[in-house]
């Protein structure tokens, strides 16, 4: 990862998804966000972001950035400007509002790499559903030349709709016993496990508790599986501790359930704070 890349990096792990109102569009800033973090090429992931529908002026202003950064060597941290910017270019792109007072520099100061290029087979953004973490409700990707017909999405969900709460939990045992026993399954049911829980987010039927703890523990999967965690005693603890409270509560019948989520959300609301 080079310096700009490091610079954008630090710079999206700052923005307070949480102002993105809808768990959707958080949930697709996280898979923009990892997307561009592991790209081999920052600038080559830009610019398939630029050919997707809505998001031009998101892949422009990091591109201005990124380019800010290369010509001065003094730049170590991202400013609050710049992060006000992206963060406005996000609102915008997913269709919510922008931040009081918002400005965008980049629609006076175009960065000055060519966008004239097909984007890279493979690059993660030409799919045309929301696995790709790239196209918000209700929009699609710009055709890109190169694209493959029946090319599979890159990010799969391992999901299909929402799942029911005994399905659900028997998918989260599943992977409990997995990293215990160090499976080599255990990849696979996380993919299962995330895919199910941006479901349930999604579903307007889900009882409010369920879709905040699948909304943490989607960003708790992303966390052990880009940092390969998995056979750290943490993540095992942690999943046991949130097993137990959720399987009590998908036994429970919907009067008794209010309350019994607490302690699985609040574990996972503040899991970073257990690998600092």
């Amino acid at each position: 990862m080079d310096r700009s890349q490091q610079y954008v990096a630090s710079l999206l792990e700052k923005l307070p998804k949480w102002e993105l109102s809808d768990p959707q569009h958080q949930n697709s800033f996280d898979r923009i966000k990892d997307s561009l973090l592991n790209a081999s090429d920052l600038q080559s992931r830009l610019k398939a972001l630029y050919k997707v529908s809505g998001f031009s002026d998101v892949a422009l202003g990091l591109m201005w950035i990124a380019e800010r950064v290369e010509s001065d060597p003094s730049k170590l941290e991202s400013t609050a400007e710049e992060e006000n910017l992206v963060l406005g270019l996000l609102k915008n792109a997913f269709g919510e509002s922008s931040p009081a007072g918002f400005a965008n520099p980049v629609m006076d100061e175009q960065p000055t790499t060519s966008l004239d290029e097909p984007s890279p087979a493979g690059d993660g953004f030409s799919q045309p559903d929301t696995e790709s973490g790239f196209s918000p409700p209700g929009t699609s990707p710009a055709a890109s030349p190169d694209s493959t017909p029946g090319e599979a999405a890159p990010i799969s969900s391992g999901g299909g709709g929402e799942v029911s709460e005994q399905e659900f939990s028997a998918t989260l045992e599943r992977l409990v016993e997995a990293v215990q026993s160090g499976s080599e399954e255990r990849t696979a049911l996380l993919e299962q496990l995330s895919g199910q829980a941006e479901g349930i987010v999604g579903s307007q039927a889900s009882d409010n508790d369920y879709k905040t703890f699948c909304g943490y523990l989607i960003e708790f999967l992303k966390y052990v599986s880009m940092h390969q965690l998995f056979d750290d005693i943490r993540v095992m603890n942690l999943l046991s501790n949130i097993y137990d409270p959720f399987s009590q509560w998908a036994k429970a019948d919907a009067s008794s359930r209010p309350g019994m989520l607490e302690q699985a959300i609040e574990i996972l609301r503040d899991f970073k704070a257990l690998f600092e």
